[in-house]
């Protein structure tokens, strides 16, 4: 049974890595990119974009696409004799929620150091800092309308 918000952050996060890499391996991070590039894709398409970097097996798409799918990053559609694969989430709504996961988690552990660590870091930047602000301002104002 799929379950109803999967989490992004499966296996645990990378901090060197770039992008879906940060939580997925290299070739799941190349589906995703090909999949918010182009959704809707067969095994058969998402093995032709892949060949264009790198020599894979038909089977090693075939399996990866189906454990991307029961981890719950992608959705798939039977049509005619094949499945269509697409991502749950758009790249930003993955993004979003990973940083969620990422940051809920060392919020909810290391409340006061990571606060003051996050702070430090976005005071470095003066634009950073001022949309800090302008979020809280704005998440203020909203819990006061309540």
């Amino acid at each position: 049974m799929q379950r109803a918000h999967p989490k992004i952050a499966l296996r645990g996060f990378k901090p060197g890595a770039h992008g879906a890499g940060h939580v997925l391996g290299d070739l799941e991070s190349a589906v995703m990119e090909i999949l918010w590039d182009q959704p809707e894709q067969t095994v058969n398409g998402v093995e032709t974009r892949l060949r264009y970097k790198r020599e894979i097996a038909h089977t090693t798409v075939l399996t990866t696409l189906d454990r991307m799918h029961r981890k719950g990053y992608l959705t798939r559609e039977k049509e005619a004799k094949a499945f269509v694969y697409t991502p749950r989430y758009t790249r930003e709504e993955f993004e979003r929620k990973l940083a969620q996961e990422v940051l809920g988690a060392l919020i909810g552990h290391f409340t006061e150091p990571a606060l003051s660590t996050f702070v430090d870091l976005i005071g470095e930047d003066d634009g950073a800092l001022d949309q800090l602000e302008a979020k809280i301002r704005e998440k203020r104002r909203k819990r006061a309308e309540k």
